[in-house]
């Protein structure tokens, strides 16, 4: 019974709940009760390794025993065990490791918790364990992995032990790709050694950082500062005390801030010192820091300006200068631009780290040295001095007169009689004698025929000192104001003043060119103690005055020219004799034989049967939409009828105005010119128009005809224009966003304007679209005059003609479809459902046959009338006219090419008969509803046409060419029977026309991107977009208008100030509406000399992909093709590809270099179109001459074979798409010549670009800030700035290079030489990538990359803002909110600067083109700020 109850206790007593025998004492009892202490110690070692081990069987050793024995080895401390209870779930155990020094005695602890537990998750590989026993040994075999995984170790582990080291090096090599240095801390062989290594490296770090940022207080805490102000701090304590209080009692944390870290691995960047000055000596004669002021105070919060002033004063500024900075719109950038940098705040000093000059001044001789030193008195930096010195070959005389003229660019010196050395020094003695004898004993430390200095004031120290240049007195001397005594200061920005004042009075009292030493002393005698006292604002009332001087004359001029504009609309001064000789030529012209002939002609139209029925609703209702059909005269007459009725039932000669409105420029011309041979008038008297550019109308003109675009520029400037004034708005049916946007914009102003009415016309249209959107709509419908007209589809077409293709010439990349042939298989007859003509591809041949059998039909009836081709653009249509005089007898034909981009005179020519020849218009959709081709009785229509396409997935908007609406095809053909009965002839199949054409445009509104639409409204002139475009005729949402708004200014479309129009995006909404990356392309192109190249590149960026052929089987050959031009990246590489296939000329030659590119046929034809439709639109908005061509303007070509200046370019177009290069920490190798830099490893490189989440959340902040929220979003739990992306493997810069390790051993400490490996992959080089596209799989991948710099970035990328959440010194810039950028503030300030004379230059550039320039020196200040932009993007490459 003793046995059983023993066994079944032994089987049923958990091994913890069994006593332990202590000692020899036994409780008391039976004696078979009582175990025995040696077979109870044995039963509890069993179970316990039963169940560390899952099995009884287990003899080896377990997981603590061999980790204490591996601690022991490495001469480490005992294992101590860290356990917790995790409620019911049982037991987690935590190894801790330590190592005492035998030096030092100092304990190192290491906690080897579970490195695979996920926080977030709550989850890890290890789960409790039901007993501390098992936990115990699991943080073992956790710790073991950790410090021995690259051993044979696990071998003598358990078998579930063993799991868990396997489990442990599955996590520890899938993450070791993703996060190597995560990973290598986590699984470190010596975790001790590595905290002492890592230790050292942060005290060396704390150590050279605190002696960076001490080097610029060492240099000024001895100094007496000459100054009636207590303004700067006096001693180094209180300077201390304040910066400490500013920093812990800011009043408000700075946007954003980031960490110490952060910066240490952030990009650096810094111009070189004549790059510097360049800039500088530039912006001093060109900032208009009046238009920099704050006009109104209503124009900032005064809550977030009382914040910045509070910032600035805590920064350690001068109240005075504070003072002053607040009444300009950025202060911060006044102070950093306008203050010498020796008078900067300690917080902005420049330090060791902030620069990359090679030069260190404490390096050069001592000779150099002394001079250096003794020309920074002049109140310059030394950097600025050593500059000075070395442009002036190092003639200390010449630099400080140089230095000396640098206070003062704009200073001339009007003095044409060159001066000998001789006479030189001849009238320097002279001055120097008298000077003498006037001022005894003043003079000192005189040099002979080179300086001297004299006292000023003796109690202060301050003296004079004058050196001679070469050619004095007709150069200006070098002069210096300064104490020249170490322990006493005169504040740079005193010696600023006083030097700026100086000339400023030389110049003035007409004194330069003379000896002027004695006027020099006695002007300061008077006035230096005065400019101590008070050194005035650091902008003069003078250099304000000649600021806006030198930049008023073109801004008067434009607002001048658009004034007078808007004036000569706004009001008619017509004279009573002028009336009543207007009244008696309009009585004799009525009855003249040529009106009434006019009369009889328009009699014959359907719209004069309406005309009473148009008149009474005209006159009795606010809005009418009148809709007519093809050929019913509604644009010619409605706008006649209103103009009769007024002059001969009102007697109204002058008070009511008619404007009427068109899409295009030749429908404005071509109807003012019609309406005035109907009136029998002259164009440009009773009947005009009003183009860009040309204003053919008078104080008498009635009926102004004029693009939309010229209408909305002209209500931005007086919308009074339209008091007393009918506003018919032709075409309204196009729907394109001018339209669109002008029908807005007078809803709004219906009730504001006096005697306003609108008159919608249109041929086709949603009339209960318009009836909605104006309530109490009247509307009317005019007949068609229209002869029958016979259809012929694409499918007719083929019969009739028994169209046959070579079979060579159906062979393509792009079309495998069978069609039939004849018995010899050398010809083919294509089906109309074919995927050549279904895919909208347009075959030449038969569109020249076509033309020759239109014109065989229109013979064989005596039939003298037109044809018109419809074609999708103008490259279409030059390559159709070109084919059409080689393959036609030119004496049978007139070919004539009609588009926008013509010149009006050649746009005219399509309205002339041409007798005894087939007149043959080869037009875009120009010639579908804008103009009347009166003796048209054919058309020809390809069915296509394009358009502007907003593609939302990859934010880009592509010049499409796509089928056009059934409506547009019934307006096509409508052309061909006006006069007649007409052919219309269809080059598309019938189920194509019926089954895939939409009935109705698609509104251009509804497929451009917001950002564009946004750029339409503004340059209307309408302050709040969201608030207008919700009345619009189809809103977009709210939130994303006010997404697109962002980008807008992050892109640098809209000032970030006060949200108006930028220089750049004034221009770039001139342009129809297209990608505002590829305006800025365009536009930067021209502006920059690389027109053509800048051309192609958006032609081909158009077409929306490489134009190569095949898929991912030729992604290889395509990659070995581009791999020539790798170090330029693929954009570069493509364009290079494009243009040698361009420039060849031999089709033989052309085809094969098409096969061995692999270039697809259709997609470089394509490009080709893209690129003349392209041209057409900068000729036709202005930008390039009318007569320009390709190839043939050298000036606008200069700088195309300048990557640096393309690269820049391109980063200004696609910023924010860029991506920031992240190397890895350096490393070495140990190779057989000694120890080499290893080279960065393409997969150890990462790339971070701009977090859309990041700019969300940061403007919610802004929001909720700005409305004094209580709730604030936590700065701390905003997204990541950056997001991590990847190189697609397409692209040329993607690598894969890597070293072998059996070849080369790492080290961990290196000795001896080093060198630098030869091969680093090209995206290295290069701090930053442009990419045009990402998509995301199974990873976030960037598409065709540019390499590009950081000054590109900074030139042309977002905007620059100021971290000063430093503690001690100004870490660097932050652009655009989320990349942190270290170099100087002053570099900062200059380069934002010359980003504003940039935008200023886009102006004066675009507005007034070198071709239409009137003087050399009219746009001679843009031209070197453009020269500026391009010396230092080559310069500081």
């Amino acid at each position: 019974m003793a046995k059983k109850n023993k066994s079944s206790s032994k089987n049923s007593t958990p091994v913890n709940d069994i006593p332990v025998a202590t000692g020899k004492k036994k409780t008391k009892g039976k004696k078979a009760q009582e175990p025995e202490p040696e077979d109870d110690k044995k039963t509890k070692q069993q179970v316990n390794r039963a169940k560390v081990t899952s099995t009884a069987s287990w003899t080896g050793k377990l997981p603590h025993t061999i980790l204490h024995e591996t601690c022991q080895k490495r001469k480490w401390n005992r294992v101590e065990y860290d356990m917790k209870k995790i409620g019911d779930k049982g037991f987690i155990a935590i190894a801790v490791l330590s190592f005492t020094d035998p030096k030092t005695k100092e304990t190192l602890v290491a906690r080897m918790n579970d490195p695979t537990y996920d926080k977030a998750a709550g989850k890890g590989l290890v789960i409790p364990q039901e007993t501390p026993v098992e936990a115990r040994h699991m943080a073992s075999t956790i710790a073991l992995y950790r410090i021995a995984y690259n051993t044979n170790l696990h071998m003598m582990l358990p078998p579930n032990h063993k799991k868990t080291w396997y489990d442990l090096d599955d996590f520890r090599k899938g993450n070791l790709k993703g996060d190597e240095k995560r990973i290598n801390k986590l699984f470190d062989l010596d975790p001790f050694r590595t905290m002492v290594e890592d230790r050292k490296l942060k005290q060396q770090r704390e150590k050279e950082y605190m002696a960076q940022n001490n080097q610029a207080q060492k240099e000024h805490v001895t100094r007496t500062i000459l100054s009636s102000h207590s303004e700067a701090p006096s001693s180094k304590k209180n300077l201390k005390d304040s910066k400490s209080k500013s920093h812990r009692d800011s009043h408000k944390p700075s946007l954003v801030r980031f960490p110490k870290k952060v910066w240490e691995g952030a990009i650096f960047v810094d111009l070189d010192e004549s790059s510097r000055q360049l800039i500088e000596t530039s912006l001093k004669v060109k900032i208009d820091w009046l238009s920099k002021k704050i006009t109104h105070t209503n124009e900032v919060p005064t809550e977030d300006r009382e914040q910045l002033k509070e910032k600035l004063v805590s920064l350690q500024f001068r109240p005075k200068h504070i003072e002053e900075a607040m009444s300009y719109k950025d202060p911060l950038s006044f102070l950093l631009f306008n203050l010498p940098e020796d008078d900067l705040p300690g917080f902005f000093h420049k330090k060791k780290g902030d620069t990359k000059n090679k030069v260190e001044i404490s390096t050069l001789p001592l000779s150099t040295r002394m001079i250096v030193e003794r020309l920074t008195e002049i109140g310059v930096s030394s950097d600025e001095a050593l500059l000075a010195l070395q442009e002036n070959d190092m003639d200390e005389n010449e630099a400080a007169g140089f230095l000396t003229m640098e206070y003062l660019p704009s200073l001339k010196i009007n003095s044409n009689v060159p001066v000998g050395e001789a006479e030189s020094i001849e009238c320097w003695n002279q001055e120097l004698e008298t000077l003498e004898s006037i001022y005894e004993g003043c003079v000192k430390d005189i040099k002979e025929n080179s300086h001297y200095t004299l006292n000023l004031i003796e109690k202060s120290k301050i003296k004079l000192k004058i050196y001679r240049t070469k050619n004095y007195p007709a150069s200006l001397p070098g002069i210096i104001v300064s104490t020249f005594d170490i322990n006493y200061k005169l504040p740079d920005y005193i010696k600023k003043q006083t030097l700026t004042k100086l000339l400023h009075y030389l110049q003035e009292a007409n004194l330069l060119g003379d000896m002027l030493i004695y006027h020099i002393f006695e002007w300061l005698k008077d006035n230096i103690a005065a400019i101590i006292d008070n050194p005035g604002p650091l902008i003069s009332e003078s250099d304000l005055k000649g600021a806006i001087s030198n930049r008023s004359i073109p801004k008067d001029k434009a607002n001048t020219n658009n004034t007078m504009g808007s004036k000569r609309f706004a009001k008619n001064n017509i004279s009573d004799v002028m009336l009543s000789a207007l009244k008696e030529e309009y009585t004799k012209r009525i009855r003249s034989p040529e009106y009434e002939n006019m009369q009889l002609v328009r009699e014959q139209l359907p719209a004069w049967k309406k005309q009473k029925v148009i008149v009474d609703l005209i006159n009795n209702n606010e809005v009418v939409l009148i809709t007519g059909e093809t050929g019913s005269g509604k644009s010619t007459q409605v706008v006649q009828f209103v103009l009769d009725f007024l002059q001969s039932q009102k007697e109204d000669f002058s008070k009511t105005k008619i404007v009427c409105t068109q899409p295009r420029r030749i429908s404005a011309i071509g109807l003012a010119e019609r309406v005035s041979d109907e009136r029998c008038v002259t164009c440009g008297d009773e009947i005009g128009y009003v183009i860009r550019g040309v204003n053919k109308t008078k104080a008498s003109t009635r009926i102004k005809f004029m693009t939309t675009g010229v209408l909305v520029r002209l209500l931005q400037n007086a919308r009074t224009m339209l008091e007393n004034t009918i506003v018919v708005i032709d075409e309204v049916h196009e729907r394109s966003i001018d339209t669109d946007l002008i029908v807005t914009l007078m809803k709004n102003l219906l009730t504001k304007v006096r005697g306003m009415r609108i008159v919608l016309m249109s041929a086709t249209v949603n009339v209960d679209l318009f009836k909605k959107f104006f309530p109490g709509l009247a509307t009317c419908h005019i007949e068609g005059r229209t002869f029958p007209i016979t259809d012929y589809f694409l499918e007719d077409i083929l019969d009739a003609l028994d169209f046959k293709i070579k079979r060579e010439k159906a062979l393509s990349y792009d079309d495998g479809d069978d069609d039939e042939r004849n018995d010899n298989d050398q010809y083919l007859r294509p089906r109309a459902d074919s995927k050549f003509f279904t895919s909208g591809q347009i075959n030449y041949d038969l569109l020249l046959q076509v033309v020759k059998h239109v014109d065989k039909r229109l013979k064989d009836t005596d039939n003298n009338g037109s044809v018109i081709v419809f074609l999708p653009g103008v490259g279409e249509i030059n390559k159709c006219c070109k084919l059409l005089s080689d393959k036609t007898n030119e004496a049978n034909f007139v070919i004539l090419p009609l588009h926008s981009a013509l010149t009006p005179e050649d746009q005219k020519r399509v309205f002339r008969k041409y007798h005894g020849k087939r007149k043959v218009v080869v037009s875009t959709n120009i010639a579908e509803t804008s103009i009347t081709i009166d003796d048209c009785v054919a058309t020809i229509d390809t069915g296509r046409a394009k358009s502007m396409f907003y593609n939302p997935k990859d934010n880009t908007t592509k010049l499409v060419e796509s089928f056009i609406s059934k409506a547009e095809v019934k307006q096509r053909r409508g052309r061909a029977g006006r006069v007649r009965a007409g052919l219309s002839y269809k080059l598309f199949s019938k189920s194509l026309y019926e089954n895939d054409m939409i009935p109705m445009p698609i509104p251009e509104i509804k497929r451009i991107p917001l950002e564009s639409l946004y750029l339409s409204v503004k340059a209307m002139g309408i302050k709040n977009v969201k608030v207008f475009l919700s009345t619009a005729l189809d809103a977009p949402p709210l939130l994303a208008l006010q997404k697109a708004e962002r980008m807008l200014t992050t892109v640098g479309l809209v000032d970030e100030f006060d949200n108006s129009l930028t220089q750049l995006g004034q221009f770039i909404s001139l342009m129809p509406v297209m990608d505002s990356k590829h305006g800025k392309l365009l536009i930067y192109g021209i502006l920059f000399g690389c027109t053509d190249i800048c051309v192609l590149l958006v032609s081909i960026l158009g077409i929306g992909a490489l134009p190569f052929i095949g898929g991912f089987e030729n992604r290889d050959k395509i990659k070995n093709l581009l791999s020539k031009y790798e170090n330029r990246g693929d954009l570069f590489t493509v364009l290079e590809i494009v243009r040698n296939y361009l420039k060849i000329k031999d089709p033989t030659i052309k085809r094969k270099y098409l096969k061995d590119h692999l270039l697809s046929y259709n997609k470089m034809n394509e490009i080709k179109s893209s690129i003349a439709q392209y041209y057409s639109i900068l000729k036709d908005v202005g930008f390039l001459p009318m007569n320009y061509r390709a190839n043939l303007s050298p000036d606008l070509n200069r700088n195309e074979k300048n990557s640096d200046i393309l690269r820049a370019i391109l980063t200004g177009a696609f910023y924010p798409h860029v991506a920031r290069v992240q190397l890895p920490d350096v490393k070495y190798l140990s190779t057989s010549s000694g120890a080499i830099e290893k080279d960065p490893e393409a997969k150890m490189i990462k790339y971070w670009i701009r977090s859309e989440e990041y700019q969300d959340k940061l403007e919610e902040f802004k929001t909720n800030d700005s409305q004094e929220t209580q709730k604030k979003v936590d700065l701390e739990n905003l997204p990541l700035p950056a997001t991590r992306a990847f190189i697609h493997p397409s692209s040329v810069l993607f690598s894969t290079n890597s070293v072998n390790l059996e070849d080369a051993k790492l080290l961990s400490e290196v000795e001896g030489p080093i060198s630098k490996q030869s091969k680093i992959p090209t995206v290295a080089r290069y701090p930053f990538v442009l990419f045009t596209t990402s998509q995301v799989t199974n990873k976030l991948y960037l598409r065709d990359l540019t390499p590009t710099t950081t000054l590109s970035l900074l030139l042309f990328g977002g905007a620059i803002s100021y971290d000063v959440g430093g503690s001690i010194h100004s870490p660097g810039i932050v652009v655009d909110n989320w990349l942190p950028i270290r170099t100087w503030c002053k570099n900062a300030v200059l380069i934002k600067e010359l980003r504003t004379q940039l935008d200023e230059a886009i102006r004066k550039k675009l507005e007034s083109p070198d071709y239409a320039k009137k003087s050399q020196s009219e746009n001679s200040d843009a031209d070197e700020t453009l020269k500026i932009v391009e010396k230092i993007l080559t310069s500081e490459q």
